[in-house]
């Protein structure tokens, strides 16, 4: 049929060009006849590259790998990403959260886990290369204050006066206003120590301060790294003083998002699914954790896990199911930062927080 079209082609030039036509005319002509015989063969064949969408992906976690992170490497080793038609390259861990959204809207990534009170205040400060959050992990903020139990602090107003580690930059430093504020605890004064996150434990071993700020998932178990027990640790949550907020989320750029949806629907669906199977069968998760790094201490990692799924699978999502998201804790997030950082425009949240990637309810239900 097509060498028929084209001998028919021939055939109308041959007899057209004899004629009085001009050379313009002719060609204007034979153009539009190659084209009506061959703009159904063409339409046909899977060639347009430029509105295909990206398959290959890359994943930069918030910290370095460690039990938390589990879904994702559940998800990779029982190929749910595969089954959803995604190729993920590499699963990398990240260097806070600020890293992590600086590499995804740079391109470097394309999907970052990041809590979502950073991402807030990133797009606030990077207006150009929004990021959207497209599945919540944590229903509850990890933001604490983690203390000796000898300390005496067991509510916010304790805090007046104490040492706590954690200068301007960390997360609690700077979200700590939130916690006071919620708490009526405005005139509390810490005192704050400046070191590196590494010497949070060791410090608080030697009674250099009376506790740290961060997320419950990383200061507790450091502070078993160093001979603490959980008895005699006492965790100040930001969440048990009426600052619950959402905490770690899965997120890449709006660009990425409106280019590659259905892309963004199959990782979702793969860290849903990888979140589920953690839930119901942690030590298995455990398991694939140790597989990829022999000198995991899993006896830390074990209390790691089991405060991040605290914070993943909360009353709210036994109730309703993963990521189902309260417009009023959203707003109260978006709020809560826009005051603690003085943003120079709030956020819309539904620029800040998108549902339409997640996969269907009765896929999220544990």
């Amino acid at each position: 049929m097509a060498a028929s079209g084209i001998d028919a082609i021939r055939r109308h030039g041959s007899s057209a060009k004899s004629g009085n036509m001009t050379d313009t005319a002719y060609a204007t002509r034979r153009a539009v006849l190659f084209g009506a015989v061959c703009a159904p063969f063409m339409a046909a064949m899977p060639w347009d590259r430029a509105r295909a969408e990206t398959k290959n992906v890359k994943l930069m976690m918030d910290w370095i790998i460690q039990g938390t992170h589990a879904p994702f490497f559940i998800a990779q080793q029982r190929g749910y990403f595969k089954d959803a038609g995604v190729i993920v390259d590499a699963i990398d861990a990240g260097k806070g959260a600020t890293n992590v959204a600086v590499s995804v809207a740079g391109g470097a990534y394309q999907f970052g886990w990041v809590d979502l009170p950073s991402m807030i205040r990133f797009n606030a400060i990077n207006p150009s290369s929004p990021l959207i959050a497209v599945y919540i992990s944590f229903d509850d903020t990890p933001l604490a204050v983690v203390t000796r139990a000898d300390a005496g602090i067991r509510k916010p107003a304790d805090l007046n006066g104490k040492k706590i580690a954690g200068g301007p930059g960390t997360a609690v430093h700077d979200t700590i206003s939130i916690l006071l504020k919620a708490a009526h605890a405005e005139n509390v004064n810490v005192d704050w120590v400046n070191v590196q996150p590494q010497l949070f434990g060791p410090m608080l071993k030697r009674g250099d301060v009376d506790g740290t700020g961060g997320f419950t998932n990383s200061n507790v178990p450091a502070a078993l790294d160093v001979g603490f027990q959980l008895k005699d640790l006492f965790v100040l949550k930001y969440s048990d003083f009426g600052a619950n907020m959402y905490g770690l989320t899965l997120v890449t750029t709006k660009k990425f998002a409106d280019e590659n949806p259905e892309t963004v629907r199959g990782v979702v669906a793969a860290l849903n699914h990888g979140t589920k199977d953690t839930i119901a069968d942690p030590d298995a998760a455990l398991a694939i954790m140790k597989e990829r790094d022999p000198m995991m201490k899993m006896d830390i990692e074990k209390v790691r896990l089991a405060l991040a799924l605290e914070l993943t699978k909360t009353d709210h999502v036994v109730e309703n199911g993963l990521s189902v998201v309260d417009p009023k804790k959203l707003q109260f997030t978006i709020d809560a930062i826009n005051d603690a950082y003085k943003l120079p425009v709030e956020p819309d949240p539904a620029t800040v927080y998108s549902e339409k990637f997640l996969p269907p309810l009765s896929q999220r239900k544990l």
